[in-house]
C-alpha cells in the first residue's frame, strides 16, 4: 500500500513538474513559428520615392530631382554571403518625373520620364524588437529613358545601383511598413560620348504584403 502511495505520488509530481514545461515549450515553438514566417515569408511591395536634389560624389550633373514609384518582391530564400544571409528581390520603378540640369544648354532645368528594373538584388535583416527590423538592401539594373540623357551627347539606356537601408514595422499579420532612405548612382557606364552621371539621395516610403 506504501508503495502505491509512493508510486501515485511520484507520477503526479511528474505530470505537475513537466506540464508547465511542455506548455512553455509549445508557446516557444509557436513565437518561434511566427517569426520564422515572418523571416521566410515572401514579400511583394509597393513604394514611393523622392529625391530632392543631386550631390555630385560620383556623377557630375548637380540640381537634378525626381520621383519614382514601384512594385518588387523578396524572396523568402536566402543565400549566405561571408556569414550573413541575404534575400533575393527584384523591383520595377516607372520614373514618375525626372528634372536634371543639362549642361549642353547652359545648365538649364529639363524634364524627363522614363522606367528602371533591378532584376537581382539583395538585403539582409537585423531584428530590432519583435515587431520592428532594419534592412539593408543593395539594387542593381538599369534604366531607359525617353530620351539621351542627360546631356545630349549621353545615352538612352543607362545603368544604375543603389544602397538602401529601411526600419520595417510589422502591421497586423501580413502588412509591413517600412521608410527610410537610398543612394542611388545612374550612368551609361562610359557607353556614350559623355558620361555625366547622376548621384541621388532618395527618401522612401514603401507598404509590404506577406505571402504566406
Amino acid at each position: 500500500m506504501v508503495v502505491r502511495y509512493s508510486v501515485f505520488q511520484s507520477i503526479m509530481f511528474l505530470l505537475l513538474t513537466f506540464k508547465p514545461l511542455l506548455t512553455m515549450a509549445q508557446s516557444d515553438k509557436v513565437n518561434k513559428s511566427i517569426n520564422l514566417g515572418y523571416i521566410s515569408a515572401a514579400q511583394i511591395f509597393m513604394e514611393f520615392s523622392h529625391s530632392p536634389t543631386s550631390f555630385t560624389i560620383l556623377g557630375k550633373t548637380p540640381y537634378s530631382s525626381s520621383q519614382r514609384a514601384g512594385i518588387g518582391f523578396i524572396s523568402p530564400y536566402s543565400l549566405q554571403i561571408f556569414g550573413t544571409n541575404f534575400n533575393l528581390s527584384t523591383r520595377f520603378h516607372p520614373n514618375i518625373k525626372y528634372i536634371y540640369s543639362k549642361r549642353d544648354e547652359g545648365g538649364r532645368l529639363d524634364n524627363i520620364q522614363g522606367w528602371s528594373l533591378d532584376p537581382f538584388g539583395l538585403s539582409s535583416r537585423v531584428q530590432l524588437n519583435k515587431v520592428t527590423k532594419l534592412r539593408n538592401s543593395i539594387y542593381g539594373g538599369f534604366s531607359y529613358m525617353s530620351k539621351a540623357f542627360p546631356t545630349d551627347k549621353g545615352r538612352r539606356l543607362n545603368y544604375h545601383f543603389e544602397l538602401q537601408s529601411t526600419i520595417e514595422q510589422v502591421i497586423g499579420n501580413h502588412y509591413i511598413v517600412s521608410f527610410g532612405g537610398a543612394f542611388h548612382h545612374i550612368s551609361n557606364a562610359q557607353t556614350g560620348k559623355q558620361n555625366p552621371g547622376i548621384d541621388s539621395i532618395y527618401l522612401l516610403l514603401r507598404l509590404s504584403y506577406l505571402i504566406e
